[in-house]
């Protein structure tokens, strides 16, 4: 395998992905997302710039971009458009992407048009009917979640008509924009499996402790390693293949029993997934993005019949 450089671009310090592309035998340059400026030319033909660290960024010079994006993701997507489109590094994941992931509601409404299993919910500004949501999502309880909260913050249970009304009355005129979800009663477990490159590479099962429904590791959840059938991973993959250019994610999925039947539904999708998963499964997921970047990185200039192109809009 030739040596490759790749620019890595996160908003924390990826020391385990970069020791990963060494160990791999490649050159990485590692760079925050507010390191970049990017200049468009007035010339038709062409001469957009980007500048890292105040210096023109030779776009030959590089073979690939990884992101590992948890803040700043607006600009950090534009800063990976431009590099994918307007200069035509291969991108991991195009920023349209990762914006997509970033909007719980965007992110279902794509993959619900594909015709996988969503939770019932319901989008708003305002909360002004609570008895219509209510009466949509079934019953309460039900879960209201901020629109692009993560590791399970801004999410509550409502349980009674009193404390749904008077929470989505302080939710009414503000500027925090909110999903009512149907309660899927699981028992507080889901599963997160890691896709990368078309395959679900590690899986885990998380539980919520006792005093929580939230079954996210960063709130005290547990995690162990499973395998997922062949079902479960062919949802994940498909629920990750719904949003074009991401190829890399953590899929949220969870499991309820109807009768005999065990229905799957998609939680949520992660661009930048944790590495706690790595110690819990003792599976390195950043081998798996390594070698899918050696496996496809040649396909640079993609055009606008590129994934990217989309912006991931829905028709």
């Amino acid at each position: 395998m030739e040596q490759l450089n790749i620019l890595v671009i996160a908003t924390g310090y990826p020391k385990l992905l970069l020791d990963t592309i060494e160990e791999r035998g490649h050159k990485y340059t590692y760079a925050k997302p507010d390191d970049f400026d990017m200049y468009l030319s007035d010339n038709p033909k062409g001469y957009d710039r980007i500048f890292l660290y105040g210096n023109p960024l030779v776009a030959s010079k590089y073979d690939a971009v990884i992101t590992r994006v948890g803040e700043h993701r607006d600009f950090a997507a534009a800063v990976i458009r431009h590099l994918q489109m307007n200069l035509g590094i291969f991108c991991v994941q195009s920023g349209a992407a990762i914006q997509t992931c970033a909007d719980k509601f965007k992110a279902a409404q794509i993959v619900s048009k594909n015709h996988l299993k969503v939770p019932r919910q319901i989008y708003s500004m305002t909360g002004r009917y609570p008895a219509m949501y209510v009466d949509k999502l079934g019953q309460l309880p039900c879960i209201l979640k901020e629109l692009q909260g993560s590791k399970g913050k801004g999410l509550i249970i409502l349980e009674s008509p009193l404390q749904t009304n008077m929470t989505l009355e302080s939710y009414y005129g503000s500027s925090r924009k909110f999903i009512l979800q149907e309660f899927l009663a699981n028992g507080g477990t889901d599963e997160r499996h890691i896709v990368c490159g078309g395959k679900v590479v590690c899986s885990m099962r998380r539980h919520a402790p006792s005093n929580d429904i939230r079954a996210n590791l960063s709130l005290d959840g547990t995690g162990e390693k499973i395998t997922p059938d062949e079902e479960t991973e062919k949802f994940a993959v498909d629920c990750c293949n719904a949003i074009p250019g991401l190829n890399f994610a953590g899929v949220d999925v969870m499991k309820v029993k109807h009768g005999d039947e065990e229905i799957k539904y998609f939680i949520e999708i992660n661009s930048n997934p944790g590495q706690r998963i790595i110690s819990i499964t003792n599976h390195n997921f950043f081998v798996d993005l390594v070698e899918f970047v050696e496996k496809n990185y040649k396909r640079k200039g993609l055009g606008k019949s590129n994934a990217e192109a989309s912006l991931s809009v829905l028709p």
